[in-house]
């Protein structure tokens, strides 16, 4: 892909002959880019107070292909990957690797705070409640969010619970058919807004299955939908990225936070599956 030009240069160039709902457009790319970034086409067209089409013409008329190309210009000149950690020396002896660290450490730290602080006492019970009673607990994520649902179907399926677990979205409009009232459908994602989950919690909702997200946007079409929506800190982590960084940390803790408190409701039932565990990897060993 060629370079794309500098969305600064291309809107100054226009903005004197631009009318209100394009100035308005113009101000916001020049005055929060990176809180631009973070939005759909239809979350900034309503910021700016204009049409979806307006701001998709804007962009055509600053030289890109449509608004998703206006944001990659507007993250890569902002350098928007790394506006966590290109951060300045504290002093000469600082080095960048040092600097890298220790923004790591305080978006970690603040991310794994918010998270489990702000859980809901009451929702989790209801949550390992039904996991507990559950026929069945299929566990969905889709990306970097497989990686805590996969995570939660071992830590699960080792303490005795029925999980069904896979990677390929067309199984899991498959394996939700075997789902009914009292099962359980858990669904990680970041967004909220994935197609793959939604459409398997759509057939859910149907079945009447009790619905789980965890999910780092509250008012998110998958939160509106699931029984019960547990709310996990992504730090304002941006579309455009190296990869899922604090919204996937959050989601492990979650994932760690769930599979203790569920070992506790039972511990002699839990003892008694983690032994069968290890007699048979002893097996293995000899």
């Amino acid at each position: 892909m060629p370079p794309l030009q500098n969305y600064r240069d291309a809107i100054n160039r226009l903005y004197s002959s631009l009318k209100s709902k394009k100035r308005r457009i113009a101000d916001e790319l020049l005055s929060a880019p990176l809180e631009v970034v973070g939005l759909s086409v239809a979350e900034f067209a309503a910021r700016c107070e204009c049409e979806q089409t307006t701001v998709v013409r804007f962009a055509q008329q600053l030289g890109y292909s449509g608004f998703a190309e206006l944001k990659i210009a507007v993250a890569r000149q902002s350098e928007a990957i790394w506006q966590e950690f290109d951060l300045p020396a504290a002093s000469e002896d600082t080095s960048e690797g040092n600097r890298v660290t220790e923004a790591l450490l305080k978006l970690y730290f603040e991310s794994l705070r918010a998270t489990l602080h702000g859980l809901d006492p009451a929702a989790l019970d209801t949550v390992l409640g039904r996991i507990y009673a559950a026929g069945r607990v299929m566990i969905c994520g889709a990306g970097t969010s497989a990686l805590a649902a996969e995570d939660l179907q071992v830590k699960l399926a080792r303490q005795g619970v029925p999980t069904i677990f896979y990677r390929d979205f067309e199984l899991w409009n498959t394996f939700v058919g075997y789902l009914g009232e009292k099962d359980v459908l858990i669904c990680f994602s970041n967004s909220g807004e994935t197609a793959g989950i939604l459409s398997v919690v759509g057939a859910a909702r149907k079945r009447k299955v009790f619905i789980v997200a965890i999910v780092s946007f509250p008012n998110s079409t998958l939160a509106r939908l699931a029984d019960v929506a547990i709310h996990t800190e992504n730090r304002g982590e941006l579309p455009i990225r190296l990869g899922a960084m604090t919204s996937r940390v959050a989601q492990s803790v979650l994932v760690d936070y769930l599979a203790i408190r569920y070992s506790m409701q039972d511990k002699d039932k839990t003892w008694n599956y983690l032994e069968q565990s290890y007699a048979g990897q002893a097996d293995l060993d000899h």
